[in-house]
């Protein structure tokens, strides 16, 4: 049997005290009873989890509820160094979600920076050496529009515009 992996690495670089308390806020599992949201720490001891509207990453609470698991798609972690400062690492060791990702830094644009753009891209690979098991693509985000890729889906057209050509007999 063949594992599959969808991996990806970047980050949101330089960001102010704002930027990093407004990416935590965003990044914290909430509970929600009818209009009411709690951090996964601040749920009431009257209420129980299980019986709550929504739960999830407070970033996706606007995805509908087919889009939407208990997980973020991704890991990340805060980190600082000389080269990029105070930053977001957006990670996939095994699998993660590209469009998840975008949708937190469209997010994150829309908010503090309008008019910087953002992107990822992606490695779809497979354990085994298998036919067609290989793929990735990219997401181009800024504050207005998220732009997607994938390598399959380039194949596919690239494909049926060549067969949708006009044949000729004569060489060229």
């Amino acid at each position: 049997m063949a594992d599959h992996y969808l991996q990806f690495s970047e980050s949101l670089d330089n960001l102010s005290d704002e930027e990093h308390d407004w990416l935590q806020t965003k990044l914290e599992p909430v509970y929600v009873f009818g209009d009411q949201e709690y951090a996964e720490h601040e749920v009431p001891e009257h209420l129980s989890t299980a019986d709550s509207s929504w739960c999830g990453y407070r970033a996706f609470r606007d995805l509908s509820d087919d889009d939407i698991d208990d997980e973020p798609g991704f890991q990340f972690d805060f980190c600082e160094n000389r080269d990029l400062g105070r930053y977001l690492w957006l990670y996939a060791e095994e699998g993660g979600h590209p469009d998840r990702v975008a949708h937190l830094v469209q997010k994150f644009l829309r908010q503090f920076r309008p008019r910087e753009c953002w992107s990822l891209t992606y490695a779809g690979t497979c354990s085994k050496p298998r036919l067609g098991e290989f793929s990735g693509g990219a997401r181009f985000v800024t504050a207005d529009r998220i732009q997607a890729l994938d390598a399959y889906d380039f194949v596919d057209q690239c494909r049926a515009d060549f067969l949708s050509r006009p044949t000729s007999n004569s060489p060229s």
